[in-house]
């Protein structure tokens, strides 16, 4: 269950209830600016493909854009490696015939530049018709400005996978700070299942394949060791649900391996599952964001899992 010693002593709180309000009440989100648009991803990949993007640009002032469209890509077939760029795609693209409804053409563009054959020039100047590309070129000056466009609403979609990064690096100087205190701990951020191993921890089966954002061991002795989770939701939603479940089974696992285990979650999307949360909250010995891990729960919990005797805690033998 939850270690309430750290919100008595720090806050004079003695309850589940006031302690879960506290978590609650520190909740904030840490978005840095790569979580909201990669932009280093986003300029490679334009400056990767800039003089193709540059040649279709050509294609925007033309009279008659299909003679042009034929001219470029006989002359400069390399421009067909960025055509996807353009249809937000990043490989083959399948769109209906339109003189023949029932029939799928697929096309393909290959990432190496080869001389196009009549017919394969022909197969392109169609796609770039049926997929309305030289309709958009008729509204548009530069391809490459609006290949950044498509660039970065297609990078919206790894904003999930950023926000674990945000919250690593918000928890990183709790982690240093720590580590300060405590010389006589080693750490390992990114630890797989057979690094652990080597180093004496033996994690339950089930968790071989798991890569811990953060592990802690004291140095020379190999029976006490914590692992750790770190997340970010900024937004909510009903996998949050099953998130707080899958972290409690986590916890009750390692609990019962003699493992510690921190999970370190932040962000405002708790707010709409504040029931799944606490739940968890109840059950997981150190739930931890931010903020309190700044007012020491972090450190808090590697000394009580790591240096101190736990009544049945086999593992955490002082």
């Amino acid at each position: 269950m939850a270690d309430l010693s750290f919100y008595k002593l720090n806050y004079e709180i003695v309850s589940t209830d006031a302690a879960f309000e506290k978590f609650i009440g520190t909740l904030q989100n840490y978005f840095d600016a790569d979580y909201y648009v990669d932009w280093d991803k986003i300029f490679k990949r334009i400056e990767n493909h800039r003089p193709e993007l540059h040649l279709l640009s050509s294609l925007c002032g033309a009279q008659d854009k299909r003679k042009m469209a034929r001219r470029v890509l006989t002359d400069y077939p390399k421009v067909v490696t960025a055509l996807p760029l353009l249809m937000a795609c990043r490989n083959s693209v399948q769109l209906l015939d339109e003189k023949n409804e029932s029939q799928v053409l697929t096309y393909s563009f290959p990432k190496q530049a080869k001389r196009l054959t009549e017919e394969e020039v022909e197969h392109y100047v169609r796609f770039l018709c049926d997929s309305r590309i030289l309709a958009l070129l008729e509204r548009i000056e530069s391809v490459p400005d609006y290949v950044t466009g498509v660039e970065v609403g297609m990078d919206t979609n790894g904003r999930k996978n950023r926000g674990g990064d945000c919250g690593v690096k918000a928890i990183y100087p709790s982690i240093e700070e720590a580590l300060k205190k405590f010389p006589f701990l080693r750490s390992r951020s990114e630890a797989t299942f057979d690094f652990l191993s080597s180093q004496g921890c033996v994690l339950p089966e089930a968790f071989r394949n798991m890569r811990w954002d953060w592990a802690f061991w004291v140095k020379d002795n190999s029976q006490r060791f914590v692992v750790m989770e770190v997340n970010h939701y900024g937004g909510g939603g009903s996998k949050l649900k099953a998130i707080a479940r899958d972290y409690t089974e986590r916890h009750n696992s390692l609990t019962s391996a003699g493992i510690g285990f921190v999970w370190v979650t932040d962000g405002l999307g708790w707010l709409k599952t504040k029931n799944a949360l606490r739940e968890a909250f109840e059950t997981i010995d150190y739930l931890v964001n931010v903020s309190l891990a700044k007012d020491g729960l972090l450190e808090w919990a590697l000394r009580r899992l790591l240096l101190t005797r736990i009544k049945g805690r086999k593992e955490f033998a002082a």
